[in-house]
């Protein structure tokens, strides 16, 4: 008689141990440090960065919370010989972009995706002078107007919700510049694009013009100044239209302007009408209604979605160093792509009568915290926790429990 197979046989489980193994393989695979001292390897050094991303603390909260870990000083030690003095900060970039597209849901190659591409600002907190062709100025914010500057593209399709691509921003990078090489990035992954979307930042005429013979659609978010455009933000319907756009430095160029008109009905406090102003570029034309293309560009907003993902996950530091800034910024993004990997491939290895209920069990319990708890049990089981505190004198009041 054929053993009957448990509930908690081991083709039903994914531990720990498994999803550790997989991030820090892939870490070794891609950022090789060569560490091969008698007490510890690259595994080690990778796992407190983990450790630390997981746990949203410091190299050296984690260094002093794990017993068996290495040191904090000599992380950064094993980072910066054996890595930042190695190869400089473009070549990191490479071989982290290579690290975010290691695992990929075989979804995201099946037919065209709809991408977003953002930028994101790090408080810098050093000496302008000792990196100022790294640091970007920007409004205040955490007591600073000094940044390190970070540009993602991003899936924005649902079940494939992955960074493809992460580029440093240096000071005196046009935006324009930065979007073609994050573009370049992504195509050359063999991935088509449907529909690009970018936020008003993006919106100038060097951008314009280099996307406006891309093989795709480009909905660019328009600011809502100028006299000109104002008086084009009227009307009780949405409405399309062409509109020129000037610069000094860069010409003019003239676009197709969609202009979505709708009543916020209370939304935000407002009663009023709301007119939001898109350039629609690219090569083929755009055939949906313009309340649609408004409706798609606010799936854009799954990307802020991601970046707050990326918080949860991310290690705070205020170190100088551009390298482990960068570092830890795309390690805050390779832990939810593994995440969303990781649900695609139990979804693939399941029987087509059972995914239904893998899909709906994966929605409500496996999120990104979750993902994140099975890193931390991991680690901590590896290295083990402090349980206790050693004080440095004798206390004459000892705790009476």
């Amino acid at each position: 008689m054929a053993r009957r197979r448990s509930s908690c046989d081991a083709s039903t489980r994914v531990t720990a141990a498994q999803v550790q193994q997989v991030t820090t393989e892939l870490l070794v695979a891609h950022l090789p440090l060569g560490v091969t001292g008698y007490r510890y390897g690259d595994a080690d050094i990778f796992n407190v960065l983990v450790a630390a991303a997981a746990q949203q603390r410091s190299l050296e909260s984690v260094c002093q919370q794990l017993v068996s870990a290495p040191s904090a000083n000599l992380v950064r030690h094993y980072l910066i010989e054996r890595l930042f003095a190695q190869i400089d900060l473009d070549a990191l970039e490479a071989a982290c972009n290579r690290l975010l597209v290691a695992r990929l849901p075989e979804a995201v190659r099946a037919r065209p995706v709809r991408l977003a591409i953002d930028l994101t600002l790090r408080p810098y907190y050093g000496t302008v002078g000792e990196v100022p062709d790294q640091l970007r100025r920007g409004a205040a914010k955490a007591g600073t107007t000094r940044f390190h500057a970070y540009a993602t593209a991003f899936v924005l399709d649902a079940g494939r919700r992955v960074t493809l691509a992460l580029s440093f921003v240096y000071a005196h990078e046009a935006l324009a510049d930065v979007v073609t090489d994050l573009l370049e990035r992504v195509q050359c992954l063999g991935i088509t694009l449907d529909y690009l979307f970018l936020d008003r930042e993006f919106a100038t005429v060097a951008v314009l013009d280099a996307l406006h013979d891309q093989p795709f659609v480009s909905v660019v978010a328009l600011p809502k100044r100028g006299a000109r455009l104002q008086t084009l933000l009227t009307g009780r319907a949405s409405t399309r239209t062409t509109y020129t756009m000037r610069s000094a430095d860069d010409g003019a160029i003239t676009f197709p302007l969609w202009i979505a008109c709708r009543y916020a009905a209370g939304r935000r406090g407002q009663h009023r009408r709301e007119y939001w102003p898109f350039a629609v570029v690219g090569r083929p034309s755009c055939s949906w209604p313009v309340p649609r293309l408004a409706d798609a560009y606010r799936s854009r907003f799954g990307i802020e979605s991601r970046y707050r993902q990326a918080e949860q996950v991310r290690a705070p530091t205020t170190s100088r160093q551009p390298g482990l800034r960068l570092l830890l910024v795309a390690i805050s993004l390779l832990l939810p792509n593994l995440w969303v990997w990781l649900q695609a491939h139990l979804l693939r290895v399941t029987s087509r009568r059972d995914r239904a209920t893998l899909r709906a069990w994966l929605a409500a319990t496996f999120r990104l915290d979750r993902f994140r708890d099975l890193l931390i049990v991991a680690l901590q089981a590896r290295y083990a926790v402090h349980a206790t505190l050693t004080l440095p004198l004798a206390c004459p009041c000892p705790l009476k429990l």
